[in-house]
């Protein structure tokens, strides 16, 4: 049997390149085991494996730990949990150190024993940082640099600790394994180390992550399934503004987000969401219309805009920013089927949702569609907001969460809401 010592596959002849992670020259033939050691775990809790009957086991409180972030809070369903281990991602320079080492520190002035560990900078440069973010550094909070987790491990097995962060969980070498840090195996051996560490002691793990380039964590899906909380930290509205949102949650809803505000100081909490991807109100230019969509349980203002040309292609042009294409494609064909005067169907279109999100849930679609149209008339939507799903047959329909929609905008002060009671079809709006 040979294994890749990048990314663990097997394979049972030697090959020059590794199918899984194309890596030249990584497959080593691996040594049998003595029949004493096959079938054993190398890592977890040692000892005898004993079952425990259900209903026999008197189970502990599960406690939360404010981490000082009322958005961060909101996002892990309240706080995070005690014995969680929560993977955080997020593109590079986003804040995610940043972030932590404020919770941490937000912990150890709580009382609690608190680590930082880092694997990427020394302990001069997390301490740099830190005295910039926080004017009184509090006691409890330990600072250590090291990429061998064996060191890291006897070194957390000689202090209790209520919250570690590994900044990040790439730089970590297990030096059992063959690979280089980061490799499948190397991230698949750190993570379950350090989960089942996590879970003995019931000590909060954070896992700071690498992303591609995609915005996805690298490395193995495995690591993702083995963690019990997966964070993404995103850039939306201003360059400063900062989207938390989970992806899973064992402890709590998956899909919530948070918005914080980067600062000179750090981050802290944003309270001013709902209008934050708009600069007004109000859309005075021809070509742009105003919409209300959810993010989590969240009401937010977006505004779409659309540029409708004479198309000099035998076959139009369709290019959107922020919105499925085959959704502004078939809103589209439902305008031209309903507005033939428009000759939608020979013109190119171009949409973009501004703010740098992207809107899934079809409650836009009003929006979207007035857009188009105010392109092409040349009629702007002056203090409108425009609530609703659009059907392939013109009707407007309230949508997902359209009572939760509506009272923002009220609460907002629009002039005018069209929705499905003021609109039964598109063909009304123009």
């Amino acid at each position: 049997m040979y294994v890749c010592n990048n990314c663990g596959a097997t394979q049972t002849k030697w090959l020059g390149k590794c199918p899984q992670c194309e890596g030249w020259g990584t497959y080593e033939e691996a040594p049998d085991l003595p029949k004493s050691q096959k079938g054993k775990m190398k890592f977890g809790v040692s000892g005898p494996t004993s079952f425990v009957k259900a209903g026999s086991v008197e189970r502990q409180p599960l406690l939360r730990f404010a981490t000082g972030f009322s958005e961060v809070d909101r996002v892990l369903g309240g706080g995070i949990a005690q014995g969680t281990v929560a993977l955080v991602g997020g593109d590079p320079g986003i804040g995610k150190s940043t972030l932590l080492l404020q919770v941490l520190v937000n912990f150890a002035k709580a009382g609690k024993t608190v680590a930082y560990i880092s694997g990427e900078e020394s302990v001069d440069q997390i301490s740099e940082r830190l005295e910039r973010v926080v004017p009184e550094i509090p006691e409890g909070l330990f600072l250590l640099s090291d990429q061998d987790l064996g060191n890291i491990m006897d070194g957390l097995a000689g202090q209790q600790f209520d919250a570690i962060v590994i900044d990040s969980i790439h730089s970590l070498q297990h030096n059992d394994l063959e690979g280089q840090s980061g490799g499948m195996s190397q991230l698949k051996a750190v993570t379950t180390a350090l989960t089942s560490w996590a879970k003995r002691t019931r000590t909060v793990v954070f896992l700071i992550a690498q992303v591609t380039k995609e915005g996805y964590v690298a490395g193995p899906k495995t690591v993702e399934h083995i963690v019990d909380v997966v964070v993404y930290l995103e850039r939306v509205g201003s360059e400063n503004t900062r989207m938390v949102r989970t992806l899973k949650n064992r402890y709590g809803d998956t899909g919530e987000v948070g918005f914080l505000d980067m600062g000179v100081k750090g981050l802290g909490d944003k309270s001013d969401f709902a209008t934050m991807l708009v600069s007004s109100l109000s859309s005075d230019e021809p070509g742009s219309a105003l919409g209300i969509t959810l993010q989590g349980s969240r009401p937010m203002i977006v505004q779409i805009q659309a540029l409708v040309n004479d198309s000099p292609f035998a076959v139009p042009r369709r290019v959107v920013e922020g919105v499925s294409k085959n959704r502004v494609e078939v809103l589209a064909a439902v305008i031209a089927k309903k507005y033939p005067r428009l000759h939608l169907d020979h013109k190119d279109i171009f949409v973009k949702v501004n703010g740098g999100i992207t809107l899934k849930d079809s409650g836009t679609d009003l929006a979207l569609v007035a857009a188009m149209i105010s392109s092409v008339t040349g009629k702007p939507w002056k203090e409108t907001l425009f609530i609703g799903e659009v059907g392939l047959l013109g009707e407007v329909k309230p949508g997902t969460a359209f009572e939760q929609r509506y009272k923002e905008a009220k609460k907002l002060h629009f002039k005018t809401i069209l929705a499905h009671k003021s609109v039964q079809n598109i063909s009304s709006i123009a």
